[in-house]
């Protein structure tokens, strides 16, 4: 299984998730065009991939997501919520009409399956209408043995819990949002009521809430973990890596982290490719 974030911040999010057989996108909020030129990146286009998997609604995760749908034929995923509230949230009926029958809805703490690859969204906190992360995971052969490999994306939450806790253990790899230090973010030239509306429960999580959540899903085999959704304004990827880094080493010991593989996702370009 590979896992890499295409791009990732207020400018437009998306990554990919694949096996040799199953291609897998989580959000579009780049344009089609963009899409593609990331995918050619690291290998592929969009006219290999088989689904789009959408968290919620927000414009900087669903930009491109008509074009992939009329262009390419691809369809999309999502919870009831989500999809009932892209025509609005696009200001676009195309998803009310043409668009439904590419539409697929799914349920949360339910698994279906796309080729091989099994998926359980599960219920987060953010403000909109249903928004989930996902977990992905498959079965793998090597060196003749067959593997059970387990990956998930998960920004956009505002504040964890122990069942968000449950569904990131025992993963090989992740996307975890650390959006905004929260020093930056109070002394920053944000309006009140947006620095209220991302440090509030249905916000975004902190650098220090993403180290948090990371030292209680730690294991073994989880060796690599993509901070995603960092903010330009209210973050910088030294924070980022230093806060979550810390916050591990408080919780879990210096060697906890010398074990994990911490990256960034860029804004405008791909992050570290993970293979699993």
């Amino acid at each position: 299984m590979k896992l890499v974030s295409l791009s990732s911040g207020s400018k437009g999010n998306a990554a990919l998730v694949c096996t040799e057989n199953t291609k897998l996108l989580v959000d579009c909020g780049v344009s089609g065009r963009k899409a593609n030129e990331l995918l050619k990146s690291v290998g592929y286009t969009l006219d290999d991939i088989d689904a789009l998997l959408i968290t919620h609604e927000h414009s900087d995760h669903i930009k491109g997501v008509k074009r992939l749908m009329q262009a390419y034929d691809i369809p999309v995923y999502a919870t009831g919520g989500t999809l009932k509230a892209l025509a609005d949230a696009s200001g676009d009926e195309y998803f009310n009409y043409a668009g439904r029958r590419l539409m697929e809805e799914v349920a949360t703490d339910r698994y279906f399956s796309i080729g091989d690859i099994d998926i359980l969204p599960f219920r987060i906190y953010h403000d909109v209408a249903e928004p989930c992360a996902y977990r992905f995971e498959a079965f793998q052969e090597n060196a003749g043995q067959m593997e059970h490999k387990e990956a998930a994306v998960l920004t956009d939450c505002g504040h964890f819990d122990d069942m968000i806790a449950d569904h990131m253990k025992l993963l090989d790899a992740a996307i975890l949002e650390a959006n905004h230090d929260r020093g930056m973010l109070v002394n920053g030239p944000y309006p009140a009521m947006l620095k209220r509306r991302i440090m509030s429960s249905d916000g975004h999580l902190s650098n220090n809430a993403s180290g948090q959540l990371l030292s209680e899903i730690i294991s073994p085999k989880l060796k690599n973990v993509i901070l995603g959704h960092l903010s330009h304004e209210n973050n910088t990827p030294e924070k980022a890596l230093g806060t979550v880094r810390a916050e591990l080493t408080s919780a879990c010991g210096a060697e906890a982290v010398k074990m994990l593989a911490l990256s960034v996702a860029p804004q405008d370009s791909v992050s570290n490719l993970v293979i699993i």
